[in-house]
């Protein structure tokens, strides 16, 4: 890669094959341009690949934005020496009050703050190696996704899956006092978004840190199923160390919102040709 064009797409350089056979290499689609890759072998993503990703503010604003927020509440937090879990998780004794509250139709301060939690405990970690797996996979999945229904929709499809994992997991254990925390449905919502519009949209090869070279969309989908199985899993020995309940309802909210998108867009193309 060579570095990034007018439209701030990354310019490609592959090594091209003479060869017509279709097993000689794979037919790569890419901003409207067709290659014969002979491997993707050939191709690794080196710091001159990366900086372009990073350094487009308008393909990345919010997903810096998200990782930043995350990393200066994580620092934060520390240099207090407290932990925030107990008055900004989303902690069921406090959350399902408040809905059983505005249900009956009484709205007051005091349940929206209790409801706020379903938000604020998206930026809450519980040690450095939660938030660094979390920021890993918050980057890709939020840089692909970004890259087909742009940063401002992918930052509200992020919300909202968060907000929903959160809901199904104080649903699960609503009477539990142990207060939820991370970034973990919010993703797991990213990637079902991405996998559901894998599986309808002729989606661009993921070429996105820390992959070595661009990968087919569905094996990055496959992600969200693998992740999946592995919730189920858990749900089924009711492991309460992890908030399955949050993972699953973030990737189901975001298979849900992928299925809506595709239903009015049959194609990228289009929904990119309306978004304009």
């Amino acid at each position: 890669m060579n570095g990034v064009d007018r439209d701030g797409w990354p310019e490609r350089t592959f090594f091209i094959t003479a060869s017509t056979s279709r097993d000689a290499g794979t037919t790569d689609i890419y901003r409207d341009q067709i290659v014969s890759v002979e491997s993707t072998a050939n191709y690794c993503i080196s710091p001159d690949d990366f900086l372009p990703m990073l350094f487009n503010p308008y393909r990345n604003l919010t997903v810096i934005g998200l990782i930043v927020a995350c990393a200066l509440v994580f620092g934060a937090e520390r240099m207090q020496h407290s932990s925030w879990a107990e008055n900004y998780g989303a902690n069921p004794i406090s959350i399902v009050p408040a809905f059983q509250e505005i249900i009956h139709g009484h709205w007051s301060i005091s349940a929206a703050k209790a409801l706020s939690r379903l938000v604020s405990a998206l930026f809450l970690h519980a040690d450095v190696e939660h938030i660094g797996f979390n920021m890993v996979f918050l980057w890709a999945f939020g840089y692909l996704t970004s890259q087909v229904l742009g940063q401002w929709r992918m930052l509200i499809v992020y919300f909202i899956c968060g907000v929903c994992g959160n809901i199904l997991q104080v649903w699960f254990n609503a009477d539990l006092d142990v207060s939820i925390i991370g970034a973990s449905g919010a993703i797991c919502g990213l990637e079902g978004v991405y996998l559901g519009l894998a599986v309808q949209w002729r989606l661009p090869f993921a070429e996105v840190w820390p992959l070595a070279y661009p990968v087919p969309p569905m094996q990055i989908g496959a992600f969200a199923i693998i992740g999946f199985v592995g919730d189920m899993v858990l749900l089924a020995n009711h492991d309460q160390r992890i908030a399955y309940g949050a993972h699953l309802g973030g990737l189901l909210s975001g298979v849900v919102i992928a299925a809506v998108v595709t239903s009015i867009y049959p194609t990228m193309d289009a929904y990119q040709r309306a978004a304009k």
